[in-house]
């Protein structure tokens, strides 16, 4: 029998990469949801074009409508005997804050605060205790929430600090509570991206980012989901844990620069956080907010959901 997958956000960027390679790569079912229905068809037919044996099944929704949230995993636990894998990857946080760049946040308009944490950590808390039922009532599931070292670095905007924060602790409470269960909830942190929104010098592809998530479904035993399980994890050293890399790594030296990369951030997070270290300095918030680096995230000013 086909695994079966939720994947939220997968109309563009991360959340179709993980889509594209868990119905391509790992022969999942995937309900892919979105507000785009035409995105979600096009995905369709680009998995149904190959010689795989997942599917897409194209799932318009709005995350910010528990109705038609609540309407969509009731039908969805009703037809399928269980859920494997959910994947909360629906965030509307970069649309928000892209136009004010430069600004601090009191120059912000409140809804940019609105638009990091009501699709993001709150979609994916109401995804989460929509499907684990049906993961309790097996015994079995996996959920992956996709976040950010803006969790624990400032990066842009306070909103989005705070939110990736949020997404992580989310993450490790869930797992705290569903310990007995054998359901586990993991944080997934990738790099600089390159999506259709976003265009970090050498960022990491959808479709590396859905390998990460495909080796922990796939490919990690059950001592490594244990460990990780309600942890934060980079794909990078996931990339060189289960040795997958970018379709166009031919020599593995992207990999290596990423996992080198890494370091930097498994020292911040392996010390206490700025918030509880009297030594440690406020960072230069103008290093990530300014109207230069807006530039990066330009495809969020021209992109529809």
């Amino acid at each position: 029998m086909k695994k079966i997958a939720i994947v939220t956000g997968a109309s563009r960027g991360l959340g179709r990469g993980t889509a594209l390679i868990l119905a391509i790569e790992g022969n999942y079912k995937v309900y892919a949801t979105a507000r785009n229905a035409e995105a979600l068809a096009q995905l369709k037919d680009e998995v149904a074009a190959t010689d795989c044996d997942g599917e897409i099944i194209p799932c318009e929704l709005d995350q910010k409508n528990d109705d038609a949230v609540i309407k969509l995993t009731s039908k969805i636990c009703a037809l399928e005997d269980k859920i494997d894998l959910l994947v909360n990857s629906a965030y509307a946080g970069l649309f928000a804050m892209t136009p004010h760049f430069g600004k601090p946040f009191w120059e912000r308009p409140i809804s940019v605060y609105d638009g990091h944490m009501d699709v993001g950590v709150r979609s994916s808390y109401v995804m989460s205790k929509l499907i684990i039922p049906k993961m309790i009532k097996k015994k079995s599931g996996l959920i992956i929430q996709i976040s950010s070292a803006g969790g624990f670095l400032y990066f842009c905007d306070v909103g989005y600090g705070v939110s990736h924060a949020a997404m992580d602790r989310l993450t490790l409470d869930m797992a705290t509570e569903l310990v007995n269960y054998n359901v586990k909830a993991i944080t997934l942190h990738p790099g600089g991206a390159q999506t259709e929104i976003t265009s970090f010098p050498d960022g990491e592809s959808p479709k590396y980012v859905g390998r990460s998530i495909m080796s922990l479904a796939e490919h990690a035993d059950e001592e490594f989901l244990s460990k990780a399980n309600g942890k934060t994890l980079l794909t990078a050293e996931l990339a060189n844990r289960f040795g997958f890399k970018e379709d166009y790594d031919h020599d593995g030296s992207i990999n290596s620069a990423r996992l080198e990369a890494t370091k930097f951030f498994k020292e911040t997070m392996n010390k206490p956080l700025a918030q509880y270290n009297l030594e440690a300095k406020l960072p230069n918030y103008a290093d990530s907010n300014n109207k230069g680096f807006a530039d990066i995230f330009s495809g969020a000013k021209e992109q529809k959901s």
